[in-house]
């Protein structure tokens, strides 16, 4: 008896202490070792086009050639640890993969031929797991093509077209597809007008298209009076949200881009619902005092945002947004304030895509004839102030895309 209790004894202490041991060994598993922030960098450089990974920000230097991955971008988007752009000689939209030790490596892609009518021209991130993609030709005539990706599996869900506003009698103005956003069962989906005949945007008020989601159909016009312009323009960062869920377009009112001149600005919807806002604009040109149009935002918390405009009295083209005419601006949306932040004058293409992380905005400002200049600046919203950090060696060039973080977990 004494020795079978013993054994018994015996057998329930070792049971006990391989419990604790696959215990302790499970929680240790589980802890996630944090690693030291990286970022990805693509740009456009004197001969070719790159995704580049840096360990910082705020100092340092990064030369391209040699140190990225070749990689021709049209349309660029970051998520969760993903880059996703579209390579349009390839006809491809390729998913990168950013490890939280610096790495990045092509993961996954897709081919667009027959996705939709063009290429993935309007990239927009509904959920976690899912982008909502937009392509049309130029001349679309009243037909504009979407692809709803399921992201961790990297494959299409759902594809189909939509109708945009059209009138046969007056061909010339088509629908040319912007940035997007879901809530409540509702797409909403800027974009602006051409007249491809007259050589001219085809301007009435502000408007947007909505429709119901995930069914893509019921299009309604919405509009609003504040100015005359278009939002939500497809390659730049043309739309974001606050903490409350409420949405903020860009309406850029310019001579040279989507508009017919007058007062650029931002107009909101509110959460929950899929109108403008009618009591709600924030004219960015006359406090600044010139033809300012306002190309980008990005909302960095506590109800403010910061900007890139392009003096539009330095242009004579569309195409002089890549010359010496643009500068960030400081704007509160709750106060409907708007001040200047006094950055070198730079191309217009640093706002494709800036960043906001931990309260600081990032974006690359890259000055024409002045190559040693480029760098990324980080900006302190609180105060408007702005420091330079990383240069950015293009070989004569560099006209940054996207900055996005790589995980630390």
């Amino acid at each position: 008896m004494k020795t079978l209790i013993k054994k018994s004894s015996l057998l329930f202490f070792s049971a006990l202490l391989l419990s604790a041991v696959t215990s302790c060994s499970s929680k240790s598993d589980e802890v996630e070792v944090q690693s030291a922030q990286h970022f990805t960098v693509a740009s456009w450089t004197q001969e070719l086009q790159y995704l580049a990974s840096v360990p910082t920000l705020t100092e340092g230097s990064l030369t391209f050639k040699g140190k990225g991955l070749e990689a021709n971008g049209s349309r660029y988007i970051w998520h969760k640890q993903y880059v996703y752009l579209m390579n349009l000689p390839l006809k491809k939209f390729i998913q990168y993969e950013m490890g939280k030790d610096g790495s990045l490596k092509e993961k996954a892609a897709i081919l667009t031929d027959g996705v939709v009518p063009n290429y993935f021209q309007s990239l927009n991130i509904v959920d976690d797991n899912t982008m909502l993609v937009f392509g049309g030709l130029d001349v679309n005539n009243g037909t504009v093509g979407w692809a709803r990706i399921k992201l961790n599996e990297f494959v299409i869900e759902a594809k189909g077209t939509i109708a945009v506003p059209y009138d046969a009698a007056n061909s010339g103005v088509q629908f040319s597809v912007g940035k997007a956003f879901v809530d409540n069962g509702k797409l909403v989906l800027g974009g602006y007008f051409y007249d491809n005949i007259g050589k001219t945007y085809a301007v009435d008020g502000v408007r947007a298209l909505v429709y119901d989601y995930p069914a893509m159909t019921n299009m309604k016009v919405i509009k609003s009076t504040a100015t005359e312009g278009g939002v939500g323009y497809d390659y730049l960062h043309s739309l974001d949200k606050d903490e409350e869920g409420n949405h903020y377009f860009v309406a850029s009112a310019g001579k040279f881009w989507t508009g017919i001149g007058g007062k650029s600005g931002v107009v909101r919807i509110k959460k929950g619902t899929a109108e403008f806002d009618k009591d709600f604009f924030i004219d960015v040109t006359t406090p600044l005092g010139k033809q300012a149009c306002l190309m980008g935002i990005n909302y960095v918390g506590n109800g403010i945002a910061i900007g890139t405009i392009q003096y539009e009295e330095l242009m004579t083209s569309v195409r002089d947004r890549l010359k010496n005419v643009g500068q960030l601006v400081k704007i509160d949306l709750k106060n409907k304030t708007v001040s200047l932040i006094n950055t070198p004058l730079s191309p217009v293409a640093m706002v494709r895509s800036p960043l906001v992380l931990n309260g600081k905005y990032y974006t690359a400002i890259t000055p024409v004839d002045a190559p040693a200049a480029a760098a990324i600046y980080e900006v302190d919203p609180a105060t408007g102030t702005f420091k330079k950090g990383l240069s950015l060696d293009g070989g004569g060039s560099v006209n940054v895309q996207l900055i996005a973080p790589h995980p630390t977990k």
